[in-house]
């Protein structure tokens, strides 16, 4: 969390609201295809070794050898195709930033799955504060040691830190389990599996990315939208950190109970959860409420109109983590494809209501947006739990 906060604070302050917007709509461009990029096979490697540890080589390198190869492949289609990914972003920067991303997740991600599959929580969290530490440092350098910064110097920075993160996450899952076992159909059956829950981080990653991308596109209220709205955005997001490292916790935990006693198990682990998750939101909630006016302290006067993001999208978190609850108890059951169904609908209610709304409220449209797809998401999921439970 604090390498996030790092990192954001040094590009907002480093870059006016234009071209920090540029940077988060290429990010979220990421966050929605990157799933097809390494196709959800981390989950199923938690999965895999949750359930038998001595599948730990075997499945690390199945999942690892195709995710390096799309990488480069996706990352290289987007940068030719950069008018239509980012307008206003060059395609060389469009293509180290995307390979920055997706060789990160390729690389780092599965190591880190892999090792709380084996009940390695410590050296899993490790590994993810490494990298995010490692990517800070990188950004840290770019901007008090270089002169004229730009987006290609950052975009190089990333990728440098991305793979030192990988090689190192390799090397101390490799001390573990030995070097990784690469089968060719062991990686096609691997993505074949893991499939459904990249439909799963795309369809999520639409429901909360998607805004700044059409902000960028669409907004004609405001030239630096994008960059103000991803702003606020990041500091919501940051602030939900704690809550995300129980989810990341818990998550082999939910097989487990499902493998026990299905639908019941996972609905009431969550329900365990649930009362102190919410409490947490609502305590960061109110907290960014009232310390949402300090942003204009901490940054440049560009991003005072953050201040009013962060306040109106202070509730979205008692909304999302709920709600994500009720997903894992689905995914941990076996009722991944019904989990889909849910968070794809959310997305395209999301997409449908940010492209009827921004043109003419702008950021306003979008706030507007998240939390009607969130509350969607959230009674869908409610409705179709208690239904089930009691056909059961």
């Amino acid at each position: 969390m604090v390498a996030g906060v790092g990192i954001f604070y040094l590009l907002a302050v480093e870059f006016i609201p234009e071209v920090y917007g540029l940077y988060a709509a290429a990010i979220a461009l990421f966050m929605i295809i990157g799933p097809f990029v390494t196709l959800g096979t981390s989950h199923i490697v938690a999965k895999r070794i949750s359930q038998d540890a001595s599948t730990a080589a075997s499945s690390w390198g199945a999942a690892l050898l195709p995710g390096i190869v799309f990488s480069f492949v996706v990352a290289a289609v987007l940068a030719v195709a950069a008018d239509i990914s980012v307008p206003g972003l060059d395609g060389r920067t469009i293509f180290l930033l995307g390979l920055a991303e997706f060789l990160g997740s390729s690389i780092s991600v599965p190591a880190a799955f892999a090792l709380q599959g084996l009940d390695r929580f410590p050296a899993a969290s490790v590994l993810t504060a490494t990298w995010a530490a490692m990517r800070m440092g990188g950004v840290g350098y770019v901007v008090f040691f270089m002169e004229a910064p730009s987006l290609v110097h950052i975009s190089i920075a990333l990728l440098v830190a991305s793979l030192l993160a990988g090689v190192s996450s390799s090397a101390v899952l490799a001390r573990v389990v030995g070097p990784p076992k690469f089968s060719r159909l062991e990686s096609v059956q691997i993505c074949k599996d893991g499939f459904p829950f990249s439909l799963t981080q795309a369809s999520g990653a639409l429901l909360g990315d998607i805004d700044k991308q059409m902000l960028l596109r669409f907004d004609v209220t405001g030239e630096y939208s994008a960059g103000i709205y991803s702003a606020g955005n990041r500091v919501l997001g940051l602030s939900a950190a704690p809550m995300y490292a129980v989810l990341a916790a818990t998550y082999p935990r939910y097989f487990a109970k499902g493998g026990e006693s299905g639908l019941r198990g996972t609905w009431g682990y969550s329900k365990r959860l649930l009362l102190p998750v919410a409490a947490y939101a609502a305590v960061a909630g109110g907290g960014l409420f009232l310390v949402a006016p300090l942003i204009d302290n901490v940054l440049s006067g560009d991003y005072v109109d953050t201040i009013s993001v962060i306040r109106w999208m202070s509730l979205v978190p008692l909304i999302h983590m709920p709600g994500l609850l009720a997903a894992e108890a689905l995914t941990g059951a076996g009722y991944q494809p019904t989990r889909n169904k849910f968070i794809i609908g959310a997305g395209l209610l999301n997409v449908v209501l940010n492209f009827a709304l921004i043109g003419n409220y702008g950021i306003n449209g979008a706030i507007i947006a998240t939390y009607a797809s969130e509350l969607f998401l959230l009674g869908g999921l409610l409705v179709w739990i208690k239904r089930k439970l009691a056909s059961l």
